[in-house]
């Protein structure tokens, strides 16, 4: 998923209150520094042989420090996932060499590098388990109990497409979100269910094709309120003057010159603030919203949410102070 945003500073509380990443980070920076040292003191003693290729891993491993720390405080795990796993398990392999060609060295030195580099190995397999879990699966569940720190789930992703105007024809389901006559606008896998509740075609299919193109004309031709010029014979398919439907009907205005009826009110539209919410949620985390997608809401640990509707990974949702949207449903507990 896309990182918080540029203009925001990274934020480095999730690694403090994700016991996970805080202890492997920990270890990590000493592990690191130790195995460095200690390179450093065999190379000099014992010559170049001796380290070999850790050189290079030494480095690999640091900017693999740096990118996970990177990635925790700019919340972009989804972005980042596949480098941090695909540098991680080369830091794996370099490391297991290190440990099986220096341990029991009898030497201070190699000692020291293969202990340094026993405590990274654990601590790359510890992340890319992390790093590659699904978001139902036991591995992340099981991170998660030590505290999420508010992190995005690894697995989640947005992937966004633009629909076609032909394909606009729908609030909800699979033709994304546009009304006829509006611009494509950008898809999100996430709502398979649509939000709106209670709609489920475009209320514009319901008016009938213009009757008359004189009906434009009429409005134009006008002279006084509700008076037509004898010019111009009435047009009982039109609207006739400023009190003609088209202009008095809230919701009509804008639909053209056509003389058709006045837009009936969806009657889903008028219940939708009468929907019952059968279930009440509490937050077991702080969720911020992704600027990039405008339906979902942000709430704090312990809101209590209502509920509309509680299928799949993405839960309908309605705060105390009556906004509607998405939240991540292992974020929240029924209560």
């Amino acid at each position: 998923m896309p990182p918080r945003g540029s203009n925001e500073r990274l934020d480095f509380t999730p690694i403090l209150t994700h016991y996970l990443f805080l202890f492997t980070s920990v270890f990590a920076v000493i592990a690191w520094f130790i195995a460095f040292i200690a390179q450093i003191v065999a190379t000099s003693r014992l010559g170049h042989a001796q380290v070999g290729a850790l050189w290079f891993a030494i480095w690999l491993q640091l900017f693999l420090i740096l990118g996970v720390t990177y990635t925790l405080a700019s919340d972009s795990i989804a972005m980042h996932r596949l480098q941090i796993v695909t540098f991680g398990s080369v830091a794996i392999v370099f490391a297991v060499n290190g440990v099986n060609d220096h341990i029991f060295s009898h030497s201070a030195s190699l000692d020291a590098i293969a202990a340094g580099w026993l405590i990274l190995a654990i601590v790359d397999i510890l992340w890319v388990l992390y790093f590659t879990s699904e978001e139902d699966s036991l591995s992340l569940y099981l991170f998660n109990s030590l505290g999420t720190g508010g992190l995005t789930p690894p697995s989640r992703r947005r992937r966004t497409r633009t629909t076609s105007l032909h394909d606009a024809t729908s609030y909800g389901g699979g033709g994304g979100y546009s009304a006829a006559g509006i611009g494509p606008i950008g898809y999100d896998t996430k709502l398979n269910n649509s939000f709106a509740p209670g709609i489920g075609s475009n209320p514009l299919d319901s008016v009938p094709p213009p009757q008359s193109q004189k009906s434009a004309n009429s409005i134009v031709g006008l002279t006084s309120p509700g008076s037509m010029p004898s010019a111009h014979p009435a047009d009982s398919s039109g609207p006739q003057g400023i009190s003609s439907p088209l202009m008095s009907t809230p919701g009509n205005a804008g639909i053209g010159a056509g003389g058709g009826p006045p837009l009936p009110a969806d009657s889903s539209i008028m219940s939708s603030e009468a929907t019952a919410y059968p279930y009440r949620a509490k937050a077991l985390y702080a969720y911020t919203a992704s600027p990039d997608d405008p339906n979902e809401i942000s709430f704090s640990k312990g809101e209590i949410l209502d509920i509309i509707d509680k299928n799949g990974k993405w839960w309908q949702a309605r705060k105390e102070d009556g906004n509607l949207g998405i939240a991540p449903s292992n974020y929240l507990q029924i209560i």
